[in-house]
């Protein structure tokens, strides 16, 4: 008599269907990143590692990619909007600082969002050391307002591991 279905059909099958669920598996955990990413990879919500470039493979369900950070430098826009400083004088800087990532962990781990803590750090310590410069003094000596304003930034940014590149601005004295 004949099977209705016979043993080794059934097996043959049976791993088929498993090794599709197991290439499946394998392949949503595959990953490329660019060659300026990195991937911060957290394993059941901790920190695992930084990983990248390249073909990287986590763990499906167990593993996640929490973000991915660019080490390629970066601009950030300033415009301080009109404000007078500390001698009466009134004044408008904008311009932008390029920066990048030299440490993707500490970026990850030591700040929430590190894009926006950046800017809002840029945003605040040029406000704050043009304000310092007496009016039209802010632009005649570029270099020690850029000097002071990446002293000023360096401790916070250093932690959160964001070098500054350059910094450019121009100044637009005296607004109605």
């Amino acid at each position: 008599m004949m099977q209705l279905f016979d043993v080794g059909i059934l097996t043959i099958v049976l791993v088929l269907v498993l090794g599709i669920f197991l290439l499946l598996f394998v392949a949503s955990g595959i990953k490329v990143l660019k060659e300026w990413d990195r991937a911060a990879v957290l394993r059941l919500g901790k920190f695992c590692g930084i990983k990248g470039p390249g073909i990287i493979w986590i763990t499906p369900i167990i593993d996640r990619v929490a973000v991915t950070v660019t080490q390629r430098a970066q601009q950030t826009k300033i415009d301080t909007g009109k404000y007078t400083s500390n001698d009466g004088s009134k004044n408008r800087l904008t311009g932008y600082v390029n920066w990048r990532v030299i440490d993707v962990q500490k970026a990850v781990l030591a700040v929430e969002n590190y894009q926006q803590s950046v800017f809002n750090v840029i945003q605040h310590t040029v406000l704050k050391i043009g304000q310092s410069f007496p009016g039209e003094t802010a632009m005649m000596d570029e270099e020690l307002l850029y000097a002071e304003i990446q002293k000023e930034m360096e401790p916070s940014l250093t932690s959160w591991g964001i070098k500054i590149l350059e910094i450019k601005l121009k100044s637009g004295s005296e607004w109605d």
